[in-house]
């Protein structure tokens, strides 16, 4: 399948990857709903601001459809998940390229986990840094996905911001790749831009927003599969999905089996993804 194939059919390809008959919560579904209510499936919804918040926000936004933001079941003010919406009840939880936001990426997990009842499965659809604006950002490791949990972050580290704003790029005019490599790259913004946000991260007392996570697909299923061997999560790798876009997509539950592939070849894997593809030329600025 294209990238443009897949892009005009994105929700139904990933809805195709789950059942999605069960009850299921989304989280941050905001103007792009993988599981929308009108279509008739059984979801509740979480999101940071209230359907009438989230429409005044997109309003201006160039090519954001604000019919498609729907009534959000929960306002999510920074309660562990579990609290908000309940343990043990969902069949499927979806999240969207919410993980990389997320403070504690371990602590998400598990109040994920929580919130999923017996033989639950949670969804999630991530950005891969190789065909992203994160793409000259190194990726994540699952030494800081549990020195941030240690921590119990609930904002993201000032230096994560620097390094977003600063190495912030898009590739001839477009935030994200698909699987072709781009012929050249502009940074977005001035390096003191970045100095200045590291500042304001480390003087805010409130979240503020930026990607405190990157990753390319190994060295996201290196993680997750870290996390399941050392007992910090009981969620293991059920599938996995590589797409045409500038994303991944992986399945966890607590009856999986696990990522086929040993510690060793994840390793190389993410090593051999972390030059693809060759860097492109620095564009007009």
């Amino acid at each position: 399948m294209n990238q443009l194939t897949y892009a005009t059919c994105r929700e139904a390809e990933i809805r195709s990857l789950f059942d999605t008959s069960g009850l299921c919560l989304e989280i941050g579904p905001s103007y792009n709903p993988i599981l929308p209510k009108r279509d008739g499936f059984r979801v509740e919804t979480i999101d940071h601001a209230d359907a009438d918040e989230l429409r005044a926000k997109y309003s201006t936004h160039l090519g954001v459809d604000i019919s498609r933001i729907e009534d959000v079941n929960h306002v999510w003010r920074g309660e562990p998940l579990s609290e908000l919406v309940g343990c043990g009840r969902f069949d499927v939880v979806v999240a969207s390229h919410v993980i990389e936001h997320t403070p504690d990426l371990l602590g998400f997990v598990k109040e994920c986990e929580k919130t999923l009842a017996p033989g639950g499965r949670l969804v999630l659809a991530v950005p891969d840094r190789r065909r992203c604006f994160d793409f000259f950002r190194p990726a994540s490791t699952t030494g800081a996905v549990l020195q941030a949990h240690h921590e119990g972050r609930t904002r993201h580290a000032p230096g994560s911001a620097f390094d977003f704003i600063a190495n912030f790029c898009t590739f001839d005019g477009r935030q994200g790749t698909g699987t072709q490599a781009a012929e050249s790259f502009t940074l977005s913004n001035p390096v003191t831009s970045a100095g200045r946000a590291f500042g304001e991260f480390a003087e805010a007392g409130e979240y503020r927003d930026c990607h405190g996570w990157v990753f390319t697909p190994s060295s996201f299923r290196l993680i997750a599969s870290d996390l399941a061997a050392i007992g910090a999560t009981d969620l293991k790798e059920e599938s996995f999905w590589e797409t045409p876009i500038f994303e991944f997509v992986t399945i966890l539950s607590q009856a999986a089996a696990g990522c086929p592939l040993d510690r060793a070849s994840l390793l190389v894997a993410a090593h051999r993804e972390a030059a693809e593809p060759a860097a492109p030329q620095p564009g007009k600025n």
